[in-house]
Parts: C-alpha cells; sequence; structure tokens
C-alpha cells in the first residue's frame, strides 16, 4: 500500500501548486504530481501579465476583477522580484469603439475596485504629451491617451516553481516528471491515483487541478471503481497565440493596451526581457492541449494590427524570432464568440454531480487568482476531509535582502539568487557564462539540478533560467548547459547528447520559429 495522504492533486501548474502550498500550511498531508515540470503547460505561454482584467468590467464581471486586483495586490508584495508594476499606455482614436470618456470611466472603476496602495493612480495624457512618449505611435486621429498601472511577471513559470518548492519546504511530497496514469478506488470511491512509475498514492481526497488536461484526468482508466465519470466536457479550451520580437522601430517602451483595428479585440505590445511579446489571440482550439500551434492567420493578424498602431515597425513573418500558444482552459460555454466566455473559474464536486465520491476538479482560472482559487478550494476540503490531524505550519516565507546580488539574478531567483552567489563564490568556475551570447551561468544549471528539481534539460533552460526564452531560444548554448547539467545528473555522453536532442524536440513543440511553421 502507497503512503496515506489527506490530498493528492494533480496538476502542477500556477492551481496546483498554489494549492499545494496553502493546504500543507494549513496542516493537511499533501502531495503535488506533475506530469512534465512545474509550469511547463499554459503558466508558462501567457501573456506574463498578473492584472485585474480591465476588459472583464465590460462584460460585468466586476466580482473577478476585485478577486483579481486583491490578489495583484498580495502578489506585489509576497514575490517583489517576480511580480513587478508595468506601465501601461492606452491611445484613443477618432475611429476607435471606445470613446475617450468611456476607457476613463473604466479605469477609473477600475483604480477605485482595486485601490491599490502600491500602485500609482491612472493619468489622462494629452496627445502631444503620448507624441512625446511614444513617437512611433501612429498619430493620425489621436486624440488622447491614458497611463495606467498593472503588472508583470516575467517568468511565471518560477512562480509556479516557488510555490511547489515552498509546498515541499512545508512539508509536502512534490514530484514532477510523474504522470498520473490511472485513479484508483473502491467501488463508487477514489481512495488514490497511480503514476506511471508504479507508485501507489492513497489519498482521502484527489484534487485534479490539471488546468486544459482537466477532462482528460476525468477520463483516465479506473482501477477498482465502479462508478462511471460523466463524460461530458466541461472546459472550453481557447488558444492564444504571441509573438516574440527583437527591437523594431518604433518599439514602445511601455506596455501598449489597445484595440485591433480588424476585430475590436484589445491586444498588447509589450516590453519583455529586452524583447517585445505581442498579443494575443482567442481561437477556440480542440486537440492535445499542451501542443497548440501557432497560425500562420493569427500570426499575420498580430503582424498586421501592430503595423497599424506603430506604422515605421513594419514587422515581418522574418522579424519574428519565436512565437508560441497556449490553451487556455474556461468554464464550458456554448457562446460563439470566445471573449465572452466566463475567466472564472468553479470547483467540480464529483460526489454531487457523479455520486463519486473522493475527487475534485478545479476548472478554469487564471495566473492571477491561482491563490485565490486555492483558499475556495481548501475550503471546500475542509469541508469534506474535517480540520487537519496536524497544525498549522508556521514556516514563515523567507525575507531577503537584494544588496550584493546581482541584479538579474534577483529578478529570476529572488531568495534563491543567495544560493547561486554562494556556489559561484565557492567553485569559481561555475561563475562562467554557458556561451558567449547567454548571461545564464554554469552555477544556475547547477543550483537548478540540486535544489529545484529540474530533470530535463529543458527544465533547466525553459522554466529554472529562462535561457531558452532567449533570441536563440537557448539552442545556442544547450551544449555546453547539458555538459554542466550531465555532472549532477549522472548522465554519460550517449545520454548527454540525448538530452540535446530531447531539448530540440521540445522546443519543437512549444516554441515555434517562423520557418518551422506549416498551419
Amino acid at each position: 500500500m502507497g503512503e496515506q495522504f489527506d490530498l493528492v492533486i494533480i496538476g502542477g501548474g500556477i492551481n496546483g501548486a498554489a494549492l499545494a502550498e496553502l493546504a500543507t500550511r494549513k496542516g493537511y498531508r499533501a502531495a503535488l504530481l506533475e506530469k512534465t515540470d512545474f509550469g511547463a503547460g499554459v503558466t508558462s505561454r501567457s501573456t506574463r501579465l498578473i492584472h485585474g482584467g480591465l476588459r472583464y468590467l465590460e462584460h460585468g464581471r466586476v466580482k473577478l476583477v476585485r478577486e483579481s486586483l486583491r490578489e495583484r495586490e498580495r502578489l506585489l508584495e509576497d514575490f517583489p522580484h517576480q511580480v513587478r508594476p508595468l506601465p501601461f499606455l492606452i491611445p484613443v482614436y477618432e475611429s476607435d469603439s471606445r470613446a475617450s470618456w468611456w476607457v476613463r470611466a473604466g479605469l477609473e472603476a477600475y483604480q477605485w475596485i482595486g485601490r491599490s496602495r502600491q500602485l500609482p493612480a491612472h493619468q489622462r495624457l494629452s496627445a502631444s504629451r503620448l507624441r512625446t512618449l511614444e513617437p512611433g505611435l501612429n498619430r493620425h486621429g489621436l486624440r488622447a491617451a491614458f497611463l495606467f498601472y498593472d503588472c508583470q511577471a516575467a517568468y511565471p513559470e518560477r512562480l509556479a516553481l516557488d510555490m511547489a518548492l515552498e509546498a515541499e519546504r512545508q512539508g509536502a511530497e512534490v514530484r514532477n516528471h510523474s504522470p498520473v496514469v490511472a485513479l484508483v478506488g473502491q467501488g463508487a470511491t477514489v481512495t488514490g491515483v497511480r503514476v506511471q512509475s508504479g507508485d501507489y498514492y492513497r489519498a482521502r481526497l484527489v484534487v485534479n487541478a490539471s488546468g486544459p488536461w482537466a477532462d482528460q484526468v476525468r477520463q483516465l482508466p479506473m482501477e477498482g471503481i465502479q462508478q462511471a465519470v460523466n463524460a461530458r466536457p466541461l472546459l472550453s479550451l481557447i488558444s492564444g497565440t504571441h509573438i516574440v520580437t527583437g527591437k523594431f522601430p518604433g518599439a514602445p517602451a511601455h506596455a501598449i493596451y489597445h484595440e485591433a483595428n480588424s476585430d475590436r479585440r484589445p491586444f498588447f505590445i509589450i516590453p519583455w526581457r529586452a524583447l517585445w511579446l505581442i498579443g494575443t489571440t482567442e481561437t477556440p482550439f480542440e486537440g492535445e492541449p499542451g501542443s497548440p500551434v501557432p497560425s500562420r492567420a493569427e500570426i499575420d493578424y498580430l503582424l498586421r494590427e501592430t503595423n497599424l498602431l506603430i506604422p515605421g515597425a513594419k514587422l515581418n513573418r522574418e522579424a519574428i524570432l519565436y512565437t508560441y500558444a497556449g490553451a487556455r482552459p474556461l468554464l464550458r460555454a456554448a457562446a460563439n464568440r470566445p471573449q465572452k466566455i466566463s475567466r472564472e473559474h468553479a470547483i467540480y464536486d464529483h460526489q454531487k454531480e457523479e455520486g463519486l465520491t473522493g475527487l475534485l476538479t478545479l476548472l478554469g482560472g487564471k495566473l492571477t487568482t491561482a491563490r485565490s482559487f486555492a483558499m475556495q478550494a481548501l475550503k471546500r476540503i475542509r469541508a469534506k476531509l474535517g480540520p487537519p490531524a496536524s497544525a498549522p505550519r508556521i514556516l514563515a516565507r523567507a525575507r531577503w535582502s537584494s544588496d550584493g546580488i546581482p541584479p538579474r539574478l534577483a529578478q529570476i531567483y529572488g531568495p534563491r539568487a543567495e544560493q547561486i552567489v554562494a556556489l559561484a563564490r565557492e567553485r569559481p568556475e561555475l561563475s562562467r557564462a554557458i556561451c558567449p551570447a547567454c548571461q545564464t551561468t554554469a552555477a544556475e544549471i547547477v543550483h537548478a539540478v540540486r535544489r529545484e528539481k529540474a530533470q530535463t534539460l529543458g527544465d533547466v533552460m525553459l522554466r529554472r533560467t529562462g535561457a531558452g526564452f532567449a533570441p536563440c531560444m537557448g539552442l545556442d548554448c544547450a551544449p555546453e548547459a547539458a555538459s554542466v547539467a550531465a555532472a549532477c545528473l549522472g548522465w554519460n555522453p550517449a545520454a548527454t547528447e540525448a538530452a540535446v536532442r530531447a531539448y530540440g524536440e521540445e522546443l519543437g513543440r512549444t516554441l515555434y520559429r517562423w520557418k518551422d511553421l506549416r498551419i
């Protein structure tokens, strides 16, 4: 028999990691099982924003906006290295569907609901002031502009990782590369899960927090369970495509938030890690949730709208460094227009809906509200399991100072940067950059493997160091990075070469260069 847990959480994206940390802090014995790596799914393929959802106000989703803005404030306080203020400009043109008074009213409501103590108030700017701030913007028909603040999480994969590692520090069992292959139980009760390795995890309650894979997990093989699960999908998947470029003529210093000329959908042009992130689209998606592929039509849409807004940019397909898409899990709806589908989250109780006890499924949600969603889920869990047998954990989140820490390391790793600096001091040979074009050091790779559960080169490059999101996508430094990781993971030369090939294959499923697209 496997070890007994109060909770087994399936899925190590932002929602599962947040729940694992909170539940463990409250005293529940929890296991977090992720099939690939923490934050490897839609968490890493988002627009990388921590925001309240200004456009949600237009659809009357005040509750969601209030929840999001409250969580934005908390994340700013708890993850100051990860979540940072980001100034946004909203230009207003004569041809826009939203008049300047309407935009101003929305921002005033947004500010009043949020009541942020950490972000400046919004401002109305004259057209001349906007031209001074962003001379590359189209001047034709420009009436006014607004400056407001939301936040950016440049490395959302690490936000999920930090929560998972904190859950482990508090006492959780945390495993990546451990796909759940079956739900196990008896009669109409789920009593645990089996992972691909054959290990069995017993649980008083299993929580399906697998994001866009939630419907797939609901259909896993059942060992010893006679009660059928409703096959009706609970999610609608919406693919959101982004393109990433280097600096271009007129590239903005601020994030730009504007409506697309062709369909009036809002889209963003965002400075990100000395690059520019442009997105997003909303296209209904059916298929493997981990592998939505940007279409040429979506890419052309983003290029066209950017060039209309910044005429001097003259962006074309060859200007794209890479592109990616994420399958966002939204609550199932009959609406034909994706922007009308709810961005709210919900908890599906299998006992109430199907008579199957011991299983909950978390549906929907977004990066900003993950911890709030976890708190709501924990209330439902407590109602089912009662109070935890153990007292709540009192281990405080680490406080730290960035004094003496290189700014790049401080922004990526936060408190963990101190361990990397100490490692490089102890072993000076690890302070070297892994290639001339990449600032990532060998010490970061060793740290990723020894302290942060990295098992593959993709884990290291994409979800620990961020080197995979550089213009070369980490391909230039992958062999050297693999050589450093090999010494920690025990790879022989053949295994090291295989790791580099596997990394290239993972890139082929996640980040796409224009020449590689066939759609």
